[in-house]
């Protein structure tokens, strides 16, 4: 059961920094373009992914003077910079950044009213729990992998080679999906492969034995569909694969 945690980055945004928060508004936006049909009502619109999050929020702020309650506003505005987490339970978080603040004095001693808006560019809520399965799977054959939440998750993969290495004989597809990816390089012995579909950073990274290597990369980053999915690993026997993500929802 999740518990109440309303955090930007490290900022609590609750008593213990003097805030009361009064109002948390999201804001689901896609880019959908329509084009008009002439001569007859209507239009066509092209189905669109979901853009942006943004996140709108509404509180008071307290001090016990003017100088104090001056340091307080001082405390939230540097605490509210940058691209961080964003969390309003302990269980999800989202990662956004500041985009907007006003705030006004009830009172210039005593209180003051606050808002301030952030854009979440991946607009999934995340699982503070990574989840990963590691296993030593037979060429060819599925198995199945699930993501919890409601939304697309986005997955690291990782492939060890066994003693002799991999070389331009491994392959991954999640079947559900329809996405695929093949690696053409080598994989020298049990040095690994890790193909990061933006999970640790928002870059997508193809690294063998940590060194960038696009240029054998073929397909797609793969991702898990909300419920199970059917992986498939092609190649060379032996061979470690772990996969990591976080469940999704919208």
């Amino acid at each position: 059961m999740a518990n109440i945690q309303l955090k930007f980055n490290t900022l609590e945004l609750d008593d213990t920094n003097n805030i009361t928060i009064s109002r948390i508004g999201v804001k689901d936006s896609k880019p959908v373009k329509t084009n008009d049909i002439p001569l007859i009502d209507g239009a066509i619109a092209e189905e669109a992914n979901l853009s942006y999050k943004t996140i709108t929020i509404e509180g008071d702020i307290a001090g016990t003077s003017h100088d104090n309650l001056r340091t307080n506003l001082d405390t939230l505005r540097a605490g509210l910079q940058g691209l961080h987490k964003f969390t309003t339970d302990d269980e999800r978080y989202i990662m956004a950044q500041f985009k907007d603040f006003n705030y006004s004095y009830e009172h210039l001693s005593r209180f003051a009213k606050w808002s301030a808006s952030f854009i979440a560019h991946f607009p999934f809520w995340l699982s503070e729990t990574l989840y990963t399965d590691e296993r030593v799977p037979t060429s060819g054959v599925s198995y199945i992998i699930n993501n919890a939440g409601n939304a697309p998750a986005r997955v690291k993969i990782e492939v060890t080679a066994p003693g002799g290495g991999i070389a331009d004989n491994c392959q991954i597809e999640n079947q559900t999906v329809d996405k695929i990816f093949q690696y053409r390089g080598t994989i020298s012995d049990y040095e690994t492969l890790e193909v990061d579909n933006r999970v640790v950073t928002d870059d997508f990274k193809v690294l063998d034995n940590g060194v960038s290597d696009f240029p054998n990369f073929e397909g797609d980053f793969i991702y898990l569909q909300p419920g199970n999915n059917t992986l498939i690993f092609t190649g060379t026997a032996n061979a470690i694969v772990k996969l990591s993500w976080r469940a999704a929802w919208y």
